[in-house]
């Protein structure tokens, strides 16, 4: 038994995604379903379920009344055949925590997307997305994701937390693949770019090479896939278990033009070396709080200034160690970082621990007089690594 997922692009200008659920034996006195609150790697709650903009259920061909407990909860009627649920998903946040749709792209992470029948958290699930139409969309799309591929945009997962970690691109992008310890390593760059496409797989093949040493050459997976976004201005990554999903600025990305590595490029080479480290060290190593996630509320650890500021140390330190960086480049970014915990009063509050326990609403939710009150665990947690 499994839980199948359809996903369509189903109005590009409106940005509306249609998902269908079909879930056979549900809970014969009604069957509950949410929809997490945050996404793993990003602590801060969102509140996905604000974007679902209807939704219905129906069985045995009829439809059955559908009741919101809470604000990411619905329960069906009392029904004892197989539920099929349809819901409409808003989706115009073009960050890589939730989900986006246009004519030029579409992306999601299950989290925004994928409603959970609780009780049914071990069961297997089937994903089937139906594509946009040609005729409506910007150049021919095409479909990147780490989840594993049963047939044309078919896809499988274990369970429901390994389907929702695993985000999906589909776009006119540009992939190229390469090959580390005998693991094929793929990345899609979507939006206008002018990137030296051999010389950015060879930098990616380095780093990564790196960091399988580094792990003992041991992959805890058996593909990767860098889905990279490209905007005139902007700047992130979210880390998953065998992909990361990025966005950087145009001038990040080297061009053919480009001689000696230079700090845009630098820049965007760390994100992917920071994201790609996180494969391991909090994917795979991980506080013990994380390997059961509640996604409905927070989840609490002082453990993320391990996490966090030792990739954030290694990030850097790998692209010196794999000359990407001269001595005199590396130790200015390190002394960069020593001076952005310097300037910063809220060392002198806030340890480490308590850092990374309010990451929650303090790191996540700043405001004027965070500098005061309150230290980063990525940038202290880098300096104590190197300590």
């Amino acid at each position: 038994m499994a839980i199948k997922y359809k996903i369509t692009p189903k109005n590009l200008h409106a940005h509306v995604f249609e998902v269908e659920l079909i879930l056979q034996n549900p809970n014969p006195l009604g069957q509950v379903f949410s929809l997490p609150s945050w996404i793993p790697g990003s602590y801060l709650v969102r509140d996905f379920a604000k974007n679902i903009v209807s939704i219905q259920a129906h069985g045995a061909g009829q439809l059955i009344p559908i009741k919101k407990l809470d604000k990411n909860h619905w329960i069906t009627s009392p029904c004892s055949d197989e539920i099929t649920l349809s819901y409409e998903v808003y989706a115009f946040d073009l960050s890589v925590r939730s989900a986006y749709l246009t004519n030029e792209r579409a992306f999601f992470n299950g989290t925004s997307v994928f409603l959970l029948p609780l009780g049914f958290e071990a069961e297997k699930c089937e994903l089937c997305i139906v594509p946009a139409q040609s005729s409506q969309t910007l150049g021919e799309w095409s479909c990147a994701t780490g989840l594993k591929k049963v047939a044309e945009l078919n896809f499988e997962a274990p369970n429901y937390q390994d389907l929702v970690d695993h985000p999906v691109e589909m776009a006119d992008f540009t992939l190229f693949d390469f090959q580390v310890a005998g693991v094929e390593h793929q990345m899609a760059i979507t939006g206008v770019h002018n990137t030296d496409i051999a010389r950015l797989k060879q930098d990616l093949k380095t780093i990564c090479n790196h960091h399988v040493g580094f792990f003992n050459n041991d992959t805890p997976f058996d593909d990767y896939l860098f889905l990279t976004l490209v905007k005139t201005k902007g700047y992130g990554g979210l880390e998953h278990k065998n992909s990361t999903s990025l966005i950087c600025s145009r001038k990040e990305l080297p061009t053919p033009k480009l001689v000696d590595i230079n700090k845009d490029y630098t820049r965007f080479l760390a994100l992917c070396s920071h994201e790609y480290f996180h494969a391991w060290w909090v994917k795979t190593i991980k506080p013990a709080s994380f390997f059961e996630l509640d996604l409905s509320r927070e989840n609490y650890t002082e453990q993320l200034w391990i996490f966090e500021g030792f990739t954030s140390y290694y990030d850097e330190l790998s692209l010196l160690r794999t000359k990407l960086l001269t001595p005199e480049q590396y130790l200015d970014l390190f002394a960069q970082t020593i001076t952005r915990v310097q300037k910063s009063k809220g060392r002198l509050t806030q340890s480490l621990a308590q850092s990374s326990y309010d990451a929650w609403t303090k790191f996540y939710q700043q405001d004027e007089n965070a500098p005061n009150a309150i230290v980063s665990y990525y940038t202290k947690g880098a300096l104590l690594a190197f300590v």
